[in-house]
């Protein structure tokens, strides 16, 4: 076994500390431009366009790199490529207080989008590594520690804007950027100190040789791979086209008509998705349920929350009411949780007994589904919602995945994975027969 698997085991409380206090970060360096940053753009003279631009491009380059990332891996290690994505989010996000002296117009348009950029890039390599380092502590527990480290995710992601408004209460434009960017750095020197940079080289004769790493095309042309990388796309893409719609959606109804009270509203599907996640870690477990079905369930709930939610036409109500869409949000929360968890060891289960060798382009397939769908999310809801209204986008979603599930279960049924036997995989064709001249010896 190679030396970085050796070394994440016997520090895995502290690989997880880092990762998660790393993790948490970097999704709050995401979600911190919302309390403060438009109207400090704006007073710089960008355009809403170009503010909209800003924040797009963070995940966009995260979907665009993440498979670089995951090639990179193969030629450096896990643990470096980590490393070098935390320096480049840490020393991004701290000069990027510096904007606040650059002068209004394009300039300061060019230096927020090229920081920003750079932010994706080191996201990419840090999200990604951070999956394949979590897949190489326990592989038998996969969802468990992803579930675990989607607690961090998930707790960056609200504290973000609070947070940047406080700390932009306290020092201004630069102070939320420095603090952040500060954070990162003894997460990095933990990890530096405690973890082998480079995987074990492949040996000469006679010595153990490492497999060579699947590459992303192979993964590619897995049906079973490619239905769960889809399901992480529009799980992830779920409660993204929720975020340019439900407040119109809730102010129209009568059930929300402050931002504070709107926020509350958002924060419902958060906590429920952060709080559930290592539960269903857990659930999701080979011994136990399995990542397949947890799955699918996932789905079938942010189907009843979107029907719920609009409501849907086809469901013939009259309105909806506060119970109705906090129950619809906390579908939302618990369906995204049990779709996006055990995505990982479902598609290690999909590879069977080449789990290991894939697990560099896993990751970066996985990251690269998330953050398609954290694109895709706010133009497919904004766009059916502004044709269609509100409750027919949501109907119109509710199909899509009513689909999509349909199609995880055919898929499964006309391309049979490898077979689940205890912890581990054992592919279907090496199943060895004995011939009748063993039968008749033993």
């Amino acid at each position: 076994m190679a030396r970085l698997g050796v070394g994440l085991r016997s520090n895995k409380l502290l690989v997880m500390f880092c990762i998660n206090v790393a993790n948490l970060c970097c999704h709050a360096v995401y979600s911190v431009l919302a309390a403060f940053f438009p109207q400090e753009a704006k007073a710089k003279g960008m355009s809403d366009d170009g503010v909209g631009i800003v924040f797009a491009s963070f995940a966009a380059v995260i979907f665009v790199c993440s498979p670089l990332a995951g090639r990179l891996m193969t030629r450096h290690g896990k643990v470096l490529v980590y490393l070098y994505g935390l320096l480049i989010v840490s020393s991004s996000t701290i000069c990027f207080s510096a904007a606040s002296v650059v002068p209004a117009g394009w300039p300061f348009y060019a230096f927020c989008l090229f920081m920003r950029l750079l932010q994706g890039v080191g996201s990419a390599m840090e999200e990604t590594a951070a999956y394949a380092i979590i897949a190489d502590i326990e592989p038998d527990r996969v969802s468990f520690f992803l579930g675990i480290c989607e607690i961090s995710t998930g707790v960056g992601y609200m504290i973000g804007p609070p947070l940047g408004g406080w700390l932009f209460s306290l020092g201004g434009f630069t102070m939320p950027f420095l603090v952040l960017g500060i954070c990162l750095l003894p997460a990095a020197a933990l990890i530096y100190n405690n973890l082998p940079l480079e995987p074990l080289k492949k040996s000469k004769e006679g010595d153990e040789q490492e497999p060579e790493d699947v590459s992303m095309r192979t993964l590619m042309r897995n049906p079973q791979v490619m239905v769960i990388a889809i399901t992480a796309m529009l799980a992830n893409s779920d409660y993204a086209f929720l975020e340019p719609t439900l407040g119109d959606h809730v102010r129209e109804n009568g059930l929300a008509s402050t931002p504070d009270t709107i926020g509350m509203l958002f924060s419902v599907a958060s906590i429920c998705y952060t709080l559930s996640c290592p539960l269903i870690g857990i659930l999701a477990a080979r011994e136990r349920f399995g990542p397949r079905p947890i799955i699918v369930t996932g789905l079938l709930l942010q189907v009843l929350g979107f029907l719920l939610i609009g409501p849907s036409p086809l469901l013939r109500l009259n309105s909806i009411h506060s119970g109705q869409l906090i129950t619809s949000l906390v579908m939302f929360g618990l369906g995204e949780s049990m779709s996006m968890t055990p995505v990982m060891d479902d598609m290690m289960h999909s590879c069977g007994e080449s789990a290991d060798a894939a697990v560099n382009s896993l990751s970066s397939l996985m990251a690269a589904a998330f953050s398609l769908g954290q694109m895709v999310g706010p133009l497919v809801g904004s766009g059916l919602t502004s044709r269609a209204g509100f409750a027919w986008a949501c109907t119109v979603m509710a199909g899509m995945l009513l689909v999509h599930t349909t199609c995880v279960m055919m898929v499964d049924i006309w391309s049979p994975r490898a077979r689940m036997k205890g912890p581990g995989y054992t592919e279907l064709s090496s199943l060895n027969v004995p011939s009748p001249e063993n039968a008749a010896d033993e």
